[in-house]
């Protein structure tokens, strides 16, 4: 089988028709590709629905299991997934027509581990907002690291998302890549911090093929990122990268790619505290730091904007919360 396409679901009935008619509507052979849907215990019709798809396409998998959050979702759907590739879609997005033949031969006529996929963003509108332009990456075949900061910079919208990205499942079950528990916010760039350290070979389609919609009460347009829980999925994070890392032998390049995510993240988990000016939370963070054994962080491989942060946050973690502000006024 060529492809898994794997879809969580949770108080999505009103978009998964869209989402899964539109994976159907494609230019290959049913029997190369699955489509995956994982009912996170969801209070609405989202089963209901997918069983009527069921009896039109014979190539859609259902899983039930109970709320367990999308991260557990999607390592249900891909442990249980046959493809060669995997391809994570949210269930309120939806992909173009005729699209899937290219793409899916590309990734096997160039044996990529990764390959990053057009998508194009519409607001709660339905307006086009935003979408890629991987004109001067199409070309290239990079490696996991250079690939990663090369789908990134000021004009990216979303760079840490893992969705309209396919993946070589072998690489992923090779490394026993998953998505993290207990991150709520960012556990997409946990997951790719982790596929881009050990990636050999990343590509760049800029055909357009996702359609990103904006939809009000997901967790990036919600107050998560200053919670409490947020800032203990972040320091999780920073722990989890450093397993990933100990348990595998990475190059330096390698291991300074996961310094540049220790950094992100270990910044995202101070931010808030620090740009308000609330000491109390600020060294409650630096306490849980302590507790989790991480002290000044490691430089090698870390690029700006964190860069500067951390070398200021090693020289003083006590002056940090006026540094911080200071630059960012």
């Amino acid at each position: 089988m060529r492809l898994s396409i794997i879809v969580p679901m949770y108080n999505v009935a009103d978009y998964v028709t869209r989402c899964i008619e539109s994976l159907e509507n494609q230019d290959v052979d049913k029997s190369t590709y699955e489509i995956i849907c994982i009912n996170d215990g969801s209070p609405d019709d989202c089963r209901t629905i997918v069983e009527g798809l069921q009896k039109k396409y014979p190539n859609i998998v259902l899983l039930n299991q109970e709320n367990q959050g999308v991260s557990m979702a999607r390592n249900n759907g891909i442990a249980r997934a046959k493809g060669k590739y995997i391809l994570p879609i949210d269930p309120d997005d939806y992909v173009l027509p005729q699209t899937f033949g290219k793409l899916i031969a590309r990734a096997e006529n160039q044996a990529l581990d990764v390959l990053y996929l057009g998508f194009e963003i519409f607001n709660a509108a339905g307006t086009s907002s935003w979408q890629t332009d991987y004109s001067v990456q199409e070309d290239t075949i990079y490696s996991g690291v250079e690939g990663y900061f090369a789908a990134r910079g000021k004009a990216v919208n979303d760079p840490d998302r893992s969705w309209a990205i396919l993946y070589r499942r072998d690489l992923l079950n090779k490394f026993q890549i998953t998505y993290p528990k207990n991150v709520p916010y960012l556990e997409d760039g946990l997951f790719l911090a982790k596929v881009f350290a050990v990636a050999q070979k990343v590509g760049f389609s800029n055909k357009k093929f996702y359609q990103r919609t904006t939809r009000m009460g997901s967790a990036t347009n919600s107050k998560l990122f200053f919670s409490e829980q947020a800032i203990q999925g972040f320091l999780l994070a920073v722990q989890n990268i450093k397993q990933f890392e100990g348990s595998n032998e990475l190059k330096e390049h390698q291991k300074g790619l996961v310094n540049h995510v220790v950094a992100k993240f270990l910044i995202l988990a101070i931010t808030s505290s620090a740009d308000k000016f609330n000491f109390k939370k600020y060294f409650t963070v630096l306490k849980m730091l302590k507790r989790s054994s991480i002290g000044s962080i490691e430089m090698g491989g870390v690029r700006n904007p964190y860069r500067k942060y951390i070398e200021f946050f090693n020289f003083s973690k006590l002056l940090f919360p006026f540094y911080f502000r200071i630059v960012n006024r």
